[in-house]
Order: structure tokens, then sequence, then C-alpha cells
């Protein structure tokens, strides 16, 4: 064991030693650029961050025209004119693509279209009108509402109303004033009363030269301009005393680049498949590669502690990510007792769908750090309850990788009744971990909803389904405790009994979007979801169907 931990260690910083290569943007400019500190969204981040963030909600891109995020952003303060007239913003809404059938390019539209154009306008009016009202709008106007609120961000960092760049060295708590507030003869007078005048022209001068530099295109002078314009901002900063946490801009930019879930996806796939592949011939690579995978895992989510000061499970990205660690460390955790590789083998194929999901669809997920709402602000409560109820998930999605191995062993194998045997133990026993601890969790939710909503319990919709998925787990183990189902009973069970923490855990976020729980809510990605459901119904009716066609053959030679 010794020496694959050194491997291990050693294998981890070298990767992390060979990815710092490209920590740093090809553009030096972009690089100075997106280390500014900015307010945005209710935190201080650095503007790569928001950049990124504002691509993804303009674009739902993570890049544009083989360009990063920050270099974008940055261009569309800088040449406004021009962005507002080309066509970048998808339209992908068939019914929508008809309200702009003159004005679509390769099926994208300008910002300028979508604000000006009469026809539309008067729909986004009324979808507006009827979401005042609190009524359900019909999909054409929720596409219309997504679509012009799109162009009005785009149009609100063009114009310098966002991000927040000055802040108010009197009131740490108000907005920070945009680059629109030089401007601004209001905001310009709460400048100058706040920052010396002298220091104010001098970074309203080194911004114009900056704009002036990314406008040219002139690539020896923007590095320039751009240090410039950032020497000048910490210079204003400093000359009244605002210290910012550098240090956490500084983590932000390095979990920004060095991607550590994705890292970990790939690290897990690898080692899944060399484990499926290779294992008699390389027996401690595949858990080299699983060890690796779950240091990049767990850097990752260290550094989303540091950097948004609370547990990382607020949203569905977040505890997607969570629950594929919670998955991994139980199958370590049960691999060490048994001394079984098949164990992190299970994890590792649940966990990399699991990160590829949470990689893949940004604009659904949203990847961003937010604060909390009001809600989740006691973070006492925010550990315990919910990080309870989330780590029941990854024992669940452990249990559910490795009853769907058991069924393939039934189906493919029925004559390794030992191996199917060990699969069913190390399946009950991640049962029983993900009982305890959901059932621990949604009594802590009830102490919790009293301590926030004056009530232990009110059957919405997150509570009956978190109940209704405990009592089909305790179904299955007591079928199994009493003898009622065999190994493969309890594993087919365990299939099914997942559908309800998926329900539980996505269902009323994304399809009910009802109760109290309001502040996890989200949208998109139900058609994928069900499709993915229906394809594993089918596999797993495929499976009891070969397995039971074989019984029916054994029962018949016997006989």
């Amino acid at each position: 064991m010794r020496p694959v931990v050194r491997v291990l260690a050693v294998s981890f910083f070298s990767l992390i030693f060979l990815n710092g290569f490209f920590f740093k943007l090809k553009d030096p400019a972009e690089e100075i650029l997106g280390r500014i500190p900015v307010q945005s969204g209710g935190r201080v981040k650095p503007f790569e961050s928001f950049a990124r963030e504002a691509l993804l909600s303009v674009t739902g891109k993570r890049a544009l025209e083989g360009r990063q995020a920050s270099g974008v952003v940055w261009d569309w303060i800088a040449r406004p004119e021009d962005w507002y007239a080309k066509s970048f913003l998808s339209v992908k809404y068939a019914p929508l693509r008809e309200d702009f059938s003159q004005g679509l390019i390769e099926g994208r539209v300008s910002p300028e279209l979508v604000l000006t154009y009469p026809p539309f306008q008067e729909k986004v009016k009324e979808a507006t009108g009827r979401q005042e009202r609190k009524e359900l709008l019909a999909p054409i106007e929720r596409k219309s509402s997504e679509l012009y609120d799109q162009a009005r961000l785009f149009q609100a960092i063009a114009q310098g109303s966002l991000p927040g760049l000055f802040p108010d060295p009197e009131n740490s708590e108000a907005g920070w004033i945009p680059v629109a507030g030089l401007a601004d003869p209001q905001s310009r007078a709460l400048l100058e009363s706040r920052y010396p005048p002298s220091e104010l022209a001098v970074v309203q001068a080194s911004l114009a030269r900056l704009l002036q530099a990314l406008r040219g295109g002139e690539e020896t002078n923007r590095p320039e301009a751009a240090r410039e314009f950032s020497r000048s901002l910490e210079h204003l900063l400093e000359s009244r005393d605002i210290v910012l946490d550098q240090a956490k801009i500084g983590a932000e930019i390095f979990y920004n680049r060095a991607r550590p879930f994705q890292w970990a996806c790939a690290l897990y796939l690898a080692g899944a498949l060399v484990w499926g592949f290779l294992r008699k011939r390389l027996p401690a690579f595949p858990l080299i590669l699983f060890g690796l995978g779950f240091m990049a895992h767990s850097m990752g989510f260290v550094l989303r502690c540091q950097i948004a000061g609370r547990p990382p499970v607020t949203n569905m990205y977040e505890s997607i990510i969570w629950v594929a660690w919670a998955a991994v460390l139980f199958s370590a955790v049960l691999g060490l007792v048994y001394r079984k590789s098949v164990l992190p083998a299970a994890a590792a194929w649940v966990a990399a769908f699991a990160l590829l999901i949470g990689e893949s669809f940004p604009a659904v997920l949203d990847p961003s750090l937010s604060p909390l709402v009001p809600v989740l602000r006691n973070n006492y409560w925010l550990t315990i309850h919910v990080l309870t109820i989330t780590l029941s998930y990854g024992a669940f999605a452990l249990a559910w990788g490795i009853a769907h191995a058991d069924l393939m062993s039934f189906a493919f194998h029925p004559e390794r009744s030992e191996e199917q045997d060990r699969l069913g133990k190390y399946l009950y026993r991640a049962l029983q971990i993900g009982v305890v601890l959901l059932a621990a969790g949604t009594i802590l939710g009830g102490v919790w909803a009293n301590d926030s909503w004056g009530r232990f319990w009110g059957w919405d919709p997150k509570e009956t389904w978190a109940l209704i998925a405990l009592f089909g787990y305790l179904a299955v183990l007591h079928g199994r405790f009493a003898g009622w189902l065999g190994t493969f009973g309890t594993a087919l069970g365990s299939v099914l009994a997942f559908l309800g923490v998926l329900m539980a855990w996505y269902g009323v976020n994304f399809v009910l979007a009802a109760g109290f729980h309001s502040y996890g809510f989200g949208g998109g990605g139900l058609p994928y979801v069900l499709v993915a459901v229906l394809v594993d119904l089918a596999f797993v009716s495929f499976l009891a169907f070969r397995y039971n066609k074989f019984r029916r053959s054994f029962t018949n030679e016997s006989a």
C-alpha cells in the first residue's frame, strides 16, 4: 500500500505542476484584465469569473469565436456598436425562430434586433405582465423572456453598467459603482466625494487608453495599457486603504483554470476502463487513477469552499459533483473494509457519469459561485442537514452502480453465484449507509424547518418525496432482511428505488418547482433526464429478461 500511496502523491503534484504551464492565458492583456477584482452577483470576484458567468448567461457557451470569456467581454465594452449588430445570440427554439425569420443568421440573432424589433417587444411585454401576475407562461413566452434577458445583460455590460468596479470606502455593504459611473454626473459626484479626484482622473485616462488599444487591436500596446489600468485601480483603492482579499482572488483564478472536476471525470473514467480491461496486467494502476481523480475532486471542493465561504451544495450543479464525491468516498471505505477493487470501479463509473453531466450542461446546471439566499445563511444547519441528505444520495448512487454490476453478472454470467453474492453484500452495506443518512437528514430537516418556518413538517413536495425515497429503500432493505428478496431482487429494487431519489433531488426542483424549497429551483433538462431514465429502465428490463430466460431454461433442463 505504501508504494501506491507514494506514487499517488508524486503523480498528483506532478499533474498540478505540469498543468500550471497552462494556467496563464495566451493573451497577456487578457491575463492582466482577468485578475481585476469586481463586484457582481452579490460578491467580489476576479473579472475573469464575471466574464465567464456573463458569457455563459448571454450565449450559453464558455468561449466565443475562439476567444476566452475575459477577452470577449472586454471587447463588448470596447466595441459595443460592433457587437450590437453582430448575430451571436442563439435561437434554438423553433417557434421563436419564426419571429426573427428575416434577421436570423445560422440560427443566431443580434442584440440590436432583439431589443428593437416591435413584434418581439410586444410579446416580451405580455410575458412580463403575466409573470408579474404569477401566471404560468407558455413555452414561447418563456423562451422569448430568456432571449430578451440575454440581450439586456449584454446591453448592460456593453454600456459599462456591469460589473461594479469602484467600492464605496464608507459603506462596505453598498454595491460597487461600475465603469459607467465615471460618466454619470450623480455617480461621478459620489466617486469624487469618496476618492481623490486626481486618482480618479488617472483611472479614467488609463481606461480610455485601454479601450483605444482594445479597439485598435495593437498587440504591443494592449498588455501595457492593461497593466497601466490595473495599476491605476490598485493605487485608487490604496488611496483609501481598501484592502481586498488577494488570496481569495488568486484561489478563484486557480480554480477557474485548473478545472479540477474535469480532471476528476477524466481520471475516474480512465481508471474504470483500465480496471475493466487491464486490471490483471496492471493491478495497481486503476487504484492510482482512482486516487488521483479523488484528490482532484476533493481539491475542487476545497477551493469552492475557500472562495465561497460555505459548503458547496446550494444548487444542482454543486450537489451533483458532491454526490459523485460521496459515492467515491463510500466506495473507498467499503473497498478498504472488503479489500475489493470492484467497489471503486463501480463508483468511478457513477462519478464519471455524474461529473460529465455537471460539466456538459453549464447553461442548465449553473456552475457559478453565488452567495447564499437568506434561508441558507445559517451555515450550521446548511452543513448538518443538506450535507447529510446529499451524502445519502452518494451512498444510493454507489448502490445504483453496484446494483447494475450485479444485474449484469446475473444476466451474462449466471454461473458466478459467489461473485453475485459478494456484490449483493456490498450493495446491502451501501443501502444501509444511505438509509441511515437519509433518515437522519430528513429528521434534521424538520428541526431546521421549525427554526426557519416555524413547523417541523408540512408535506412540502421536497419533504414528501424525501420520505417516499426513504420508504422505498426501507422496503428493499426489509425485503432483503426478511428473505422476501434475494440478491437479484435486491439489486433490481435498488435501481427502482433510486427513481425516488431522482424525483426528490431533481424532479421537485426542476419539474414540480413548488414549495418552500424554492431557493433550489432551476429549469431545463427534463427531456434528457426522461430519456436517460427510460434507457436505464429498458436496459435493466433486458437484464431481468435475460436472467429469467436462463432460469427457465435451467429449470426445464433439471426437470
